[in-house]
């Protein structure tokens, strides 16, 4: 029999936990599902506000779902999230693009010739030769993927047999006109009061690809921010291409004449010759001019030490922007789309990071840039955006850019994106070459040896580390004439392809001290390994340096070089098939 003292203890306690449980519940999110195919769930119309769900707090916030109707906008659905301070509409219809965002006289967005917002049953991707897409683009941000994004053209794929056939892409792939297949906003009931709109996109096909693009668009009451997020999966028992790239488009009153973009750029490089004649002032903006053809860069950013990067555009003023930050490891390629044509034509800008450039995915392929997905595999995407109003913020943000910047240069390139590797071949790389010639011919696309050398600072490096990258391994001496020849090379070659992309070996089997000393005087930037006589074959047996092995994202010798080879030969063959 419990005694006084203990049934008052007993039942302090359920009071505690029946509290707690109700503690729980309470900060449950509040969630609200709009669409859910498989539940055969549809809301054609709803709304909450925070004096519903967010009593206590501060700022008045509401998200009103509703359908259009009339014209090619019929049936497009929309969701319209007010946190008080700005607002933006998710379109789920459209592959959860965003239409608009406004902050006061502050808009994101741009005046498309395309009016209103148009559904995809409108929308025939193959017209004019795959520009099709061009027919429903008018978002302030679209997604561009999922199976594939750029160009449209031809591309190679294994078909249900198993055998090589050919199918034609189109321009920016499928997503964004597929309508989402689950819709759902969620509110958290306690501070910071997130709110989030999330959708489930599917593209997939029998004997064809298997993506889910989980979506998510979220701000917080107030605040002049918001977030983009997003998980792509495939869905698949094999592996996948994939990519994605998002294309966020800035007119009035971002883009004027003498407006900026500031971003830390590692590299510039145009995307053709029309876009070359202007690449030294590719950040400023022209004003309106009609039947100006489209200037594209292609940008690799510089990061700060988490691998974050973020980029701005701003009016002529400088008291006025927009500012994105997000990871190079997540989206490691820049497109800068600059389109000033006249008014009534789309006079528009887009800031575009990406898994790729918006290339033909024949020709990125190429050049390493179309990622896979394994089996049930995710890969995640996060934007960060902020509005910028009044000089005091735009200078903040320019600050910041700045400080992730420090100072280091920018390489411009003069010659259009790819035309360092025109060839494409590596027999005509051959060929042409003057100052090396090939070896060890016999390895070609065999697997390249595993070894594990140390560099200078005892760190040990295994070839087998660094698969799923090129591989560039140099042999050279301090006191080798061509090899010294080689090295300016080779430092600016690491400056202009991150270590993500390429890792590069230098071995060299001279005393540490002595090569230490050497690499400290000649500011080398790259990984110097010492040999003491482990190397197995076919490194074991190099009569001749400066000596190279090119060795593929596979673990496969690609090529083998004796002599002095150059900057643009060198990018040549890691990007030649």
């Amino acid at each position: 029999m419990l005694k006084g003292g203990d049934v008052m203890i007993r039942l302090t306690s359920i009071l505690i936990a029946i509290m707690g449980a109700c503690s729980a519940q309470a900060v449950e999110p509040c969630r609200m599902v709009i669409t859910d195919v498989e539940k055969n769930i549809y809301k054609e119309t709803a709304e909450i506000t925070s004096s519903e769900i967010t009593p206590d707090c501060p700022v008045s916030w509401s998200v009103r779902k509703y359908v259009l109707h009339g014209g090619k906008q019929e049936g497009v659905e929309v969701i319209e999230v007010n946190n008080g301070k700005l607002r933006f509409s998710v379109v789920p219809t459209r592959g959860m693009s965003i239409y608009q965002v406004h902050m006061g006289e502050l808009r994101l967005g741009w005046d498309s010739p395309v009016k209103g917002l148009v559904h995809p049953k409108y929308v025939n991707l193959e017209a004019r030769q795959g520009l099709g897409w061009l027919e429903g683009f008018n978002e302030w941000m679209v997604r561009c993927g999922l199976e594939f994004f750029g160009a449209p053209g031809t591309d190679e794929f294994i078909d249900n047999t198993g055998a090589k056939a050919t199918m034609d892409l189109t321009l920016h792939g499928k997503i964004c006109n597929i309508p989402a297949s689950v819709v759902e906003v969620t509110v958290e009931r306690e501070a910071p009061y997130r709110i989030a709109v999330r959708g489930r996109v599917e593209e997939a096909a029998l004997h064809g690809p298997k993506l889910e693009l989980q979506a998510q668009i979220s701000t917080t009451p107030g605040a002049g921010t918001f977030q983009v997020s997003d998980i792509v999966t495939n869905r698949s028992a094999v592996e996948q291409e994939f990519g994605i790239l998002y294309h966020a488009n800035y007119g009035p009153p971002l883009m004027e004449e003498g407006a900026k973009f500031f971003g830390p750029a590692r590299q510039v490089t145009p995307i053709n010759e029309h876009a070359a004649k202007d690449v030294s002032s590719y950040d400023v903006y022209r004003a309106a001019r009609a039947g100006f053809p489209e200037q594209v860069y292609c940008l690799r950013l510089w990061a700060d030490e988490n691998d974050r990067t973020q980029v701005m555009l701003r009016n002529a003023a400088g008291d006025n922007a927009v500012s994105m930050a997000f990871s190079i490891k997540e989206l490691p390629f820049f497109t800068l789309w600059k389109n000033p044509v006249a008014d009534e034509d789309g006079y528009v800008t887009g800031l575009e990071p990406g898994t790729g450039f918006p290339r033909n995915r024949a020709i990125e392929r190429k050049f390493g840039r179309v990622p896979k997905l394994g089996p049930h595999e995710s890969r995640s995407f996060t934007i960060d955006f902020a509005l910028h109003v009044g000089k005091d913020q735009v200078f903040a943000a320019g600050d910041e850019i700045a400080r992730i910047w420090a100072g280091r240069r920018t390489q411009f390139d003069t010659s259009p994106l790819g035309a360092e590797a025109k060839t494409g071949e590596l027999d005509e790389i051959i060929a042409a070459a003057r100052t090396w010639r090939p070896g060890y011919e016999t390895w070609y696309g065999k697997p390249a040896p595993d070894f594990a050398l140390t560099d200078l600072a005892g760190k040990e490096h295994k070839l087998r580390d660094y698969k799923g990258k090129d591989v560039l391994i140099i042999f050279w001496a301090t006191w080798c004439g061509p090899c010294r020849m080689e090295i300016p090379h080779l430092i600016d070659l690491r400056k202009t392809i991150g270590e993500d992309e390429l890792a590069m070996l230098a071995i060299s089997n001279e005393a540490s001290p002595l090569v230490k000393k050497f690499t400290e005087q000649a500011q080398i930037n790259y990984t110097v390994v010492l040999d003491r006589g482990s190397l197995p074959e076919p490194y074991s047996t190099i009569r001749a340096i400066p000596s190279s092995f090119f060795i593929d994202r596979e673990g496969n010798i690609k090529l083998a070089t004796t002599g002095l080879v150059s900057l643009d030969e060198i990018k040549a063959i890691l990007q030649a098939q």
